[in-house]
């Protein structure tokens, strides 16, 4: 069966198939969740979450080596999968587990994304920006605009995602470092943070080892309203890319941070998922 720290269990279910989600998802983060997907989901699948490899487990690649560690922390004997769901970037991964898993059992599984992601150097910048401006919230001021600079610098300068995100890591080690020893926090959890934010950025950027427009154009997409999320962002950014990014698109009136929280979410995957295989 699964191993449990590549997999979490959301919900066990009553079907003989399972549901999959992959994402990056640590507590205290503003945006909806899979779990808050689930709770509003009538469907009996169960449904397994992706656990975040901690910074410095994985072996190879980081890419490949996020994607070896789920499909094979499945386990042998794991239920047949109904669906691949993934959430920003967890839908490059979601895409690529999903044509794995193809291979080995007698239907592909519907591959779902909510406002997926490309792995890009923007990316990373911008999850960079979020965190960094949440530390101004902590007593950072000049330093978090030194930061940000640095951090604007250093896209600007590496082509290479692993190199980028290595030196996101250092400007946020040493600036989370001193912000937070002042506002009271301990080195133990100054180091906890840290090292989730390593594992971030190398789960970002493991998600630039893959070409996903390659293989989003036999998924489903659920896309938010927010300009520069999921869809609607690489459309701004990439206007002469493919016209059909996706199979289905289903627009829906709400912002990325909503997604998987809002009913009419779970109502779109329930209906989905009824639909014959």
């Amino acid at each position: 069966m699964a191993q449990h720290d590549t997999w979490r269990i959301l919900t066990k279910g009553s079907r003989s198939q399972i549901l999959l989600a992959v994402d990056f998802d640590v507590t205290g983060r503003p945006e909806a969740r899979f779990s808050d997907l689930v709770a509003n989901l009538t469907t009996n699948h169960g449904v397994w979450e992706s656990v975040p490899a901690p910074a410095g487990s994985l072996d190879g690649p980081e890419g490949v080596a996020h994607l070896n560690a789920w499909h094979q922390g499945l386990g042998a004997d794991h239920p047949p999968v109904r669906a691949v769901m993934g959430y920003c970037v967890g839908g490059v991964y979601a895409a690529e587990l999903a044509a794995r898993l193809a291979e080995t059992q007698e239907s592909a599984p519907l591959v779902l994304l909510f406002d997926p992601e490309l792995a890009t150097a923007p990316t990373l910048y911008w999850q960079f920006h979020k965190v960094m401006e949440f530390m101004r919230s902590a007593g950072g001021g000049d330093e978090i605009d030194t930061a940000q600079a640095a951090g604007r610098k250093a896209e600007e300068a590496h082509q290479d995602l692993a190199d980028l995100a290595r030196e996101l890591v250092g400007i946020f080690r040493t600036t989370s470092d001193s912000v937070l020893a002042r506002s009271g926090l301990d080195a133990t959890r100054r180091g906890e943070l840290a090292n989730v934010f390593t594992a971030f950025m190398s789960y970002l950027a493991g998600g630039g080892a893959f070409a996903p427009l390659s293989r989003w154009p036999s998924a489903v997409a659920v896309s938010s309203c927010s300009p520069q999320s999921g869809l609607n962002g690489i459309r701004a950014h990439l206007p002469a890319g493919p016209a059909d990014l996706v199979a289905r698109e289903i627009r829906l009136p709400l912002e990325h941070a909503e997604l998987l929280r809002a009913p009419e979410v779970a109502a779109v995957v329930d209906e989905l998922l009824a639909e014959t295989p």
